[in-house]
């Protein structure tokens, strides 16, 4: 083979393996997904109050942002540690752009990725923000917490406040952080989206327990909590389709909410959220305690 073509086989191999990083698929999910994201929220979502809990969300924004009209506050609890970002606008390396990408693509960041070399959640935070023109940014740590940091901006002309804390929420883990769960309750809404089914394990059944207890309104998917234990405490409202888990650790088929799903007969929903796009159906279940269950 001649040197040109050997060279130019190389670089078209380069290019083939190149990474899709956040621009583009920004652009994308801008065109495909914001507008049904947005008009979901306003059409359901209108009477859930200003608080957003957002458990084993990471550093998502976005999602809650666009679905939630009324949210002032947001908190985020996470396993990635978090500091305080002077630099604006935010510069993102290789490995938190990849991280980025996910989220746009499949609409919840990667665990193991963002293991993997995610040193600040706070920058990935900064990038989605900028690209919703959020404005008038400021971040600050919180005091008497490590790994813990409150940023303040404007979205749609209204001021709003994010707050994430570095915290593990597993039996063994919840004892240290339940002092902050309790200054947070009750809770307005809870969100889980793509949350690996741990509120459907044993090993957090101490907070799963404290969810229900304490929260007002669920909107999630099948990751969340389990259907068995909503369907007597709370009004029921699902959006989409059920049919059973997305392949993954941990994902317990439930049957009941299978046939709750299908006796609905509900049209499959163009949002992407969860696990298993265009492999399983979405889902959103929004459960709203019921008037005569007591917080």
């Amino acid at each position: 083979m001649k040197m040109k073509y050997f060279l130019l086989l190389i670089a078209f191999i380069v290019v083939g393996v190149r990474p899709t990083f956040a621009g583009p698929l920004f652009d994308k999910f801008r065109e495909t997904q914001q507008q049904y994201l947005t008009d979901f929220g306003n059409q359901y979502l209108q009477e859930v109050g200003e608080h957003v809990f957002y458990p084993f969300g990471g550093p998502d924004v976005t999602y809650p942002l666009l679905m939630f009209p009324n949210f002032e506050v947001l908190t985020l609890m996470g396993l990635e540690p978090a500091k305080p970002v002077e630099t604006y606008p935010v510069a993102l390396d290789n490995s938190a752009l990849s991280n980025l990408s996910s989220l746009y693509k499949r609409s919840f960041f990667i665990t193991d990725q963002m293991a993997s070399g995610l040193r600040n959640v706070v920058a990935l935070i900064l990038k989605q923000l900028e690209n919703l023109d959020a404005s008038d940014i400021t971040v600050q740590a919180i005091e008497g917490r490590s790994n813990a940091v409150e940023i303040k901006f404007i979205y749609k002309e209204k001021p709003r406040t994010i707050r994430y804390y570095k915290a593990g929420l597993d039996n063994k883990q919840i004892e240290k952080n339940l002092d902050l769960l309790k200054t947070l309750k009750p809770f307005d809404v809870v969100l889980f989206k793509a949350a690996s089914y741990l509120p459907h394990q044993r090993k957090f059944s101490t907070f799963r327990s404290f969810m229900l207890e304490n929260a007002k309104t669920f909107v999630q998917d099948s990751t969340g909590i389990p259907y068995k234990y909503l369907k007597d405490h709370f009004k029921l409202d699902l959006h989409g389709q059920y049919l059973k888990p997305y392949k993954f650790p941990g994902g317990f088929e439930q049957v009941n909410f299978r046939k709750y799903s299908e006796e609905l007969n509900n049209k499959k929903l163009n949002i992407r959220f969860g696990y298993g796009g265009g492999f399983v159906p979405t889902n959103i279940l929004i459960a709203t305690r019921k008037k005569d269950v007591a917080l």
